[in-house]
């Protein structure tokens, strides 16, 4: 990690848990099992008219176990870039204790925001709100295999689109919920409409034996006291 060398203060990076309270609703998540743990999370803010920004999606990084029962069994570790191994192995002191986690997750399979949560709007249907988070997973994940002309970062081979959506179905919360599919080479996705939001999963397809695809709304921190 480049920051780990500034010399200057390194920011704090949001929890889970800060973004969940503050965000206007409910995150979406995988239901707990034993082969994932939640590790991090990205948000997408914007403002109108140079007013206060406002959080519209949010979306949560899982590690994937092969082996839950022993984390340090090599089986569930990936191969590291030398300079991750040694940022894991000597910590920076300047590092917060967020992205020290962080970077013990870093040894383990990636499933990078599987799952994000979206503010309802009226202008984008869920079939595109999926196809654009399939476009951003598969340009951060599968940039090697996709990517005719590195110079272009967000332009790969056979990009989904929100026309190649079929119906499909998803449990969220213990209910099966009418949903849209696009299926992908290196990719699947799924979206639903929640009540007050929209919930959409990407998963690489060799994640997929490890991973039930079943949703539910994670509680705000508050909620998970009482």
């Amino acid at each position: 990690m480049e920051f780990a060398d500034r010399d200057e203060p390194i920011p704090e990076i949001p929890t889970l848990d800060a973004v969940g309270a503050e965000f206007p609703v409910r995150l979406a998540t995988l239901v707990p099992q034993p082969g994932i743990r939640e590790t991090g999370v990205n948000t997408i803010s914007s403002s109108v008219n140079d007013g206060p920004f406002c959080l519209e999606a949010a979306a949560i990084t899982y590690a994937i176990l092969w082996n839950p029962d022993d984390l340090d069994d090599p089986v569930n570790h990936v191969e590291l870039h030398p300079d991750i191994a040694a940022a894991i192995a000597d910590p920076s002191p300047k590092l917060p204790a967020v992205a020290v986690e962080m970077l013990q997750w870093a040894r383990f399979p990636s499933a990078y925001e599987a799952v994000q949560t979206h503010v309802l709007d009226e202008d984008e249907s869920v079939a595109d709100r999926l196809a654009l988070h399939m476009r951003n997973v598969i340009g951060n994940t599968f940039r090697e295999q996709r990517d005719p002309t590195p110079q272009l970062p967000w332009s790969f081979i056979d990009p989904p689109v929100e026309r190649d959506a079929v119906d499909a179905s998803v449990v969220v919360d213990g209910v099966e919920l009418p949903a849209v599919s696009i299926d992908d080479e290196h990719v699947t996705g799924v979206g639903v409409e929640l009540d007050d939001a929209v919930a959409t999963v990407v998963l690489a397809k060799h994640l997929l034996p490890l991973v039930r695809l079943e949703l539910t709304r994670r509680p705000r921190p508050a909620e998970g006291k009482g």
